[in-house]
């Protein structure tokens, strides 16, 4: 038996997606939710003979971004970035910046790589770029300027010229002006990351991560990890964590049943209860867009932003 959970929404975002297409979706330290809205016509994929598409790093014409962020919902940020030559996918807050990130990079020698991170002031002028490695899955900044990146399939086994990717570790730490300051190594019988599957960065000093093969919740305190937990769920994209439960959005063939487990400090995850999300008018939420942050879940459906936290699932579950 599946619980039900009725959100209310936090915000319509009709106004914010008007006149343009969404193409990142982030959420902050604080909470705030940021959106980046291309305004001219995308020009994200270039075909091969035989019907081949890759993704373009660079579009044929620089694009033209809106980044609105809403706390709740209200607007405490609402600009434009006028001629970005990269084609953008993740969005963050950095200090008192933006970055704005580019999932790929091409690499064509010691100097010649592209350097996909992007780094605005608040009110759209650009400030400096830096490399944060090709195949980015996700990206998360902390509130002291520590950026976290993971990496998908082909940012760690190497692609677009890479022979030695950046990203090889599957999650790499780095300051805000680009100089690398972590990178991941499994420890116990964990495997090592074939792709990250999820990434929760829920404070300065705790990292959360879910990666393939095997699937295990790793905990890093201090970028030192201290537990890795095998969970009974396989694909998911998108978790959050409060205390000793955590609350897991999907996997491979259910993306929107919510999972909520209880985790023990011998290493053990256990599936307390699965759970559906409706809206006011009883119909059931599909997510478009999901992130972990902290304890919550954000989902965007539609033009309507929801969040769903740990502490909701367990009053649900507890009944």
């Amino acid at each position: 038996m599946k619980h039900r959970l009725c959100l209310s929404p936090i915000a319509s975002v009709s106004s914010v997606l008007a006149g343009g297409t969404l193409v990142a979706f982030g959420v902050g330290p604080t909470g705030v939710v940021y959106f980046v809205v291309a305004l001219n016509p995308l020009d994200y994929r270039t075909e091969q003979p035989g019907w081949a598409s890759f993704a373009k790093t660079v579009p044929d014409e620089p694009q033209r971004y809106r980044v609105v962020g809403l706390s709740g919902s209200d607007a405490i940020l609402d600009t434009v970035i006028e001629n970005e030559p990269f084609n953008i996918h993740h969005v963050q807050p950095l200090n008192d910046e933006l970055l704005l990130v580019c999932s790929r990079s091409h690499y064509k020698g010691p100097t010649q790589f592209e350097k996909n991170g992007r780094v605005y002031s608040r009110s759209g002028r650009f400030q400096r770029e830096m490399l944060l490695g090709d195949g980015i899955q996700d990206v998360q900044a902390t509130s002291n300027g520590v950026i976290w990146t993971s990496f998908f399939d082909e940012g760690i086994f190497g692609n677009y010229g890479w022979e030695n990717p950046v990203g090889a570790s599957g999650l790499v730490a780095w300051d805000f002006t680009g100089n690398k300051l972590y990178e991941f190594e499994a420890a116990g019988e964990s495997d090592a990351m074939s792709d990250c599957y999820a990434l929760n960065v829920q404070s300065d000093d705790d990292v959360w991560c879910y990666y393939y093969t095997d699937f295990p919740l790793v905990h890093l305190h201090g970028q030192k990890i201290v537990s890795a937990l095998q969970v009974p769920v396989s694909g998911s994209d998108a978790f959050a964590v409060w205390g000793n439960h955590a609350l897991f959005r999907g996997e491979y063939k259910n993306h929107d049943t919510y999972r909520l487990l209880s985790l023990s400090s011998a290493g053990e995850a256990t599936l307390l209860a699965e759970i559906e999300l409706y809206d006011q008018e009883g119909v059931k939420i599909a997510a478009e867009r999901v992130m972990g942050r902290g304890d919550n879940i954000h989902v965007l459906s539609g033009q309507v932003l929801y969040k769903v936290g740990v502490r909701e699932a367990i009053a649900v579950h507890e009944g």
